[in-house]
């Protein structure tokens, strides 16, 4: 009971990286570990209506869940040029489009809508932000002081030290703060209680494919799964992210719910964080941020054996 009251709403832009958290978060779902209130799109890897529709495939159709509402966003279609689907144009490496062809037709109500709703009404609400936080934005700018009602806003976005991988902002800064750096702003200037996994964290935790493959063997979506995980390692070969004889796969977002299960498998620090205009991060004085509110910042994982365990949860 004291696990169901824990409420979650996952705001993404339904990458195939995105799957390994979505799918771990329902898992709990369905074992009432946690009440996921909805899941919430965005233009980022792939465009507003593509994400929107992938991740209703994906949660109706392949992991067959019918409590979960799927929300579609009417703020970032201003980006869709900008999409760079790197995972193809379902986000999926083109698998999502062999599991269904059913068109769904999106709630009345937006995502941005959704999330205000969610925060004014219920209390423990804790997002997972793993795309531009386009949606976020919004809801600030319509409701101040709407993000400081939540329980936590965990974020996979930014870099602290690390290279940018953001074509929009000639790689200058991390995919999901650069698609929307005002929107980066504007959460991390917010007051909310925030803890980002930049790529300085992500990029140093790799998940064996060999080993992805056989714990996934064992579920009904295994073909699916299979083909997420070749086509995402052929993706990332062939953007020059991972050597051809190298089989592991760098999984971002997924660190968003192994964090929300267990926040002590990582190296945790308070910093204070300014987002420039090309959602370019760096670290400042307390006296430079509007809020005086340090958020926490992920640099590496404690045990990554027991991080791997946990992500492979996803396919019992």
């Amino acid at each position: 009971k004291q696990w169901y009251q824990r409420r979650v709403r996952v705001d993404t832009d339904c990458g195939v990286d995105d799957t390994f958290c979505l799918a771990n978060f329902l898992s709990l779902h369905r074992a009432k570990r946690c009440k996921v209130l909805g899941i919430t799109t965005v233009c980022g890897n792939i465009t507003t209506e593509s994400s929107y529709q992938s991740a209703s495939i994906l949660v109706k159709e392949v992991l067959k869940v019918t409590d979960v509402p799927v929300f579609r966003s009417s703020c970032s279609e201003f980006n869709d040029a900008h999409a760079s689907f790197f995972y193809g144009n379902d986000g999926h490496c083109g698998t999502l489009k062999t599991q269904s062809t059913r068109h769904f037709t999106p709630p009345v109500i937006s995502s941005e809508q959704f999330l205000i709703q969610q925060l004014t009404e219920k209390r423990n609400v804790t997002i997972i932000a793993i795309g531009p936080l386009t949606n976020l934005h919004r809801a600030e700018t319509m409701c101040p002081g709407v993000l400081s009602r939540c329980r936590e806003i965990i974020i996979m976005g930014g870099a602290i030290y690390e290279p940018g991988n953001c074509p929009k902002t000639d790689m200058v800064s991390e995919y999901n703060f650069g698609m929307d750096g005002e929107a980066a702003r504007c959460v991390v200037n917010s007051g909310a209680k925030l803890t980002l996994f930049p790529l300085d964290v992500t990029t140093t935790i790799r998940f064996d494919i060999a080993t992805l493959l056989n714990r996934s063997s064992r579920t009904k979506q295994k073909e699916f799964y299979k083909d997420c995980i070749e086509g995402t390692f052929k993706a990332m070969v062939y953007h020059g992210e991972s050597e051809l004889e190298d089989r592991r796969l760098t999984i971002h977002d997924v660190h968003c719910y192994v964090y929300y299960m267990n926040p002590t498998l990582y190296t945790v620090r308070e910093m204070y964080l300014g987002v420039e205009d090309t959602g370019r991060v760096v670290d400042i004085k307390e006296e430079d941020h509007p809020n005086k509110t340090p958020a926490k910042v992920a640099f590496s994982g404690v045990n990554v054996a027991q991080i791997t365990e946990m992500v492979l949860k996803m396919f019992e």
